[in-house]
């Protein structure tokens, strides 16, 4: 049985159907998250492949710091979710990212905490700025937190530097 309005000679769009069916999953646990505990709603395109979990505080100043350094590297669609909503595991799962980035240890302890199967390293003893094997399809990549950099110079150049490693999937695409 055909859906309705499908005719025969179009094939099912795959990809298409993957996108509407992530969208619509993280759409639901998006309003559950801002519905429970007054979290911003995560930003960006959660089919990008590319998932950032930051850690709290995330006032709308963080946020702001963080679009700006996403499309610096040229990640401006990557999708942004944030630690301690409770809901992490499953916008992980719906996403399916291909890279997972932890920014702060709150965010890499939040990631651990939800005991993914199959995990290679946990978060929490990787090395800010370097890639490494979180699961067998998924790079993972921890950062300092961002809040501190936006008021000391130092913890900037520590995180804007791990930050930067974000460019190499702009250059192998």
């Amino acid at each position: 049985m055909r859906p309705a309005g499908r005719e025969a000679s179009q094939p099912r769009d795959a990809a298409g159907d993957y996108r509407q069916k992530t969208a619509y999953e993280v759409s639901r646990l998006s309003s559950r998250m801002m519905k429970g505990e007054g979290h911003p709603a995560p930003l960006g395109d959660p089919t990008s492949g590319i998932v950032l979990v930051l850690e709290q505080p995330f006032g709308p100043r963080t946020l702001q710091a963080l679009k700006l350094s996403l499309q610096a590297v040229g990640l401006h669609q990557a999708y942004v979710t944030y630690e301690s909503t409770g809901l992490l595991a499953q916008e992980i799962q719906a996403a399916e990212p291909h890279v997972l980035v932890a920014i702060g240890a709150g965010a890499a302890n939040d990631i651990d905490a939800i005991d993914y199967p199959l995990v290679r390293q946990p978060f929490s003893t990787a090395e800010p700025g370097v890639w490494f094997p979180w699961t067998k399809g998924t790079k993972g990549l921890r950062t300092p937190a961002l809040a501190p950099a936006l008021d000391d110079d130092a913890a900037k150049r520590r995180f804007w530097l791990a930050f930067l490693t974000l460019r190499d999937l702009v250059r192998n695409t």
